[in-house]
């Protein structure tokens, strides 16, 4: 069967709320009741009127039942009209409400601001302890307590307590202390290697000119006797004087030279003719 579009349109049926209207309806209960506690009557105006707009923008636009069964755009327009109405009286009603509110708040900021700015003016005085100072051994009272300016052990002047830069000045004293019996042992130690080095070097020294002299004395001693040796042999290799012919037991001699001419020198020790006189460096031999 064709439709025949010069029919009369056959009338649409009563609206019955469907699943989509029970779900719809739940769900903007839940947004309007929230938004309606925490912004009033002006807030629930204002949602009421999106989704009345919305609704019948959907009915005018598509030409469809909407989700409240808006049977045809005439319908659509007037809901949309509605909605755009209750929108613009919720907004202004959410404004008129929020305004005395805003004043209230900026009244307590600047209440707040200006105890803040009445507690700031008067500052409590804080403890100076482990601040910068300037001079050492300087002091300064705080709360009936006596602060000094000391050396740390970071090398900053800083406010202690007098307990606590008498032990500073006590860990110094030892440190320095400490440091001054290293640095003199430390120069004890290399004094004492040099004096051990020096010895060594000295001892050396004089080993070395003794075992020179000893070589020297070794190499005179050894040339004396290779002369001795030497004169030794020479002495040895000369021929044996020939005897004297005996003299005359009578003989007597006034000088070599007449003993020579005699015939009878060298003279000899207990020989005829020999006499001390003629013997010069009295070996037993005269007139050699």
């Amino acid at each position: 069967m064709t439709n025949n579009p010069y029919a009369p349109a056959r009338p649409q049926g009563r609206w019955k709320p469907t699943v989509l209207f029970w779900i719809v309806a739940a769900l903007v209960l839940l947004v309007l009741i929230p938004f309606a506690v925490a912004g009033g009557v002006g807030m629930a105006l204002f949602i009421l009127g999106l989704v009345a707009l919305l609704t019948g923008l959907y009915a005018l636009l598509f030409k469809r039942r909407s989700w409240v069964g808006l049977p045809h755009r005439k319908s659509g327009g007037l809901v949309a009209i509605a909605g755009f109405v209750a929108l613009i009286v919720g907004f202004g009603v959410v404004g008129a409400t929020a305004a005395p509110g805003g004043s209230a708040d900026k009244a307590s900021l600047a209440s707040t601001s200006k105890q803040s700015a009445t507690a700031t003016a008067t500052p409590t005085p804080t403890n100076p302890a482990n601040s910068a100072c300037l001079t050492a051994a300087e002091t300064r009272k705080h709360n009936d307590q006596t602060l000094i300016c000391t050396m740390g052990s970071d090398q900053r002047l800083v406010w202690m307590t007098e307990a606590d830069s008498k032990r500073v000045a006590a860990e110094k004293a030892a440190a320095d202390k400490a440091a001054a019996d290293k640095a003199a042992a430390e120069k004890a130690a290399a004094e004492k290697a040099a004096a051990d080095k020096a010895a060594a070097e000295k001892a050396a020294a004089d080993k070395a000119a003794a075992d020179q002299a000893a070589a020297q004395l070794a190499a005179e001693q050894a040339a004396q006797k290779a002369a001795a040796d030497q004169a030794a042999a020479q002495q040895a290799a000369k021929p044996a004087p020939a005897p004297a012919a005996p003299a005359p037991a009578a003989a007597y001699f006034g000088s070599c030279a007449d003993a020579r001419a005699a015939g009878a020198a060298p003279l000899y020790a207990g020989q005829a003719g020999y006499r001390a006189a003629l013997d010069r460096d009295s070996d037993g031999v005269a007139c050699e």
